[in-house]
């Protein structure tokens, strides 16, 4: 049975740089797992294939308590400045993680003018497996192209 939840991960948060954390401070939860989006990485960004601008990594800690699986990204659409990442949809089931992302207009943004078209903006979506099991696979879309799709 396939479960599906929408995350609306509230555009309550300015990019990096600003006063305010570029994450939530809450997670969202679905269905077992909770889900934090973080507009910025913590840690290195190591992709296979060098020079792409819109890509993604899986990070696996099945061993972690409890266990997780992290994605660090970068999603090329819009401006630095006026647009930022928001994870828009996550679909769990036993099988399968799927996450959905895009780059929206960032209501905290007064200024009059957009810099820098088409930066790449990074990301990185945790998924903490609190009762929910680990799934098989985790695949990452930008919008509606598909980014990652890899065996956890």
């Amino acid at each position: 049975m396939r479960r599906r939840a929408l995350l609306a991960v509230a555009a309550t948060v300015p990019l990096a740089g600003c006063p305010a954390a570029p994450w939530r401070d809450d997670p969202e939860n679905v269905d077992g797992a909770e889900v934090t989006l973080r507009r910025e990485h913590t840690g290195t960004f190591d992709s296979d294939e060098p020079g792409h601008s819109d890509d993604a990594v899986l990070l696996p800690a099945v061993d972690a308590d409890p266990p997780r699986v992290t994605v660090r990204g970068r999603l090329l659409d819009g401006s630095r400045d006026c647009y930022r990442v928001d994870l828009i949809e996550a679909t769990l089931d036993a099988d399968r993680l799927s996450c959905r992302l895009t780059t929206e207009d960032d209501p905290d943004w007064d200024e009059s003018g957009c810099s820098d078209i088409a930066e790449p903006h990074p990301y990185e979506v945790v998924v903490r497996f609190i009762e929910a099991p680990v799934p098989e696979t985790v695949d990452v879309r930008h919008g509606d192209e598909t980014i990652l799709e890899e065996r956890v």
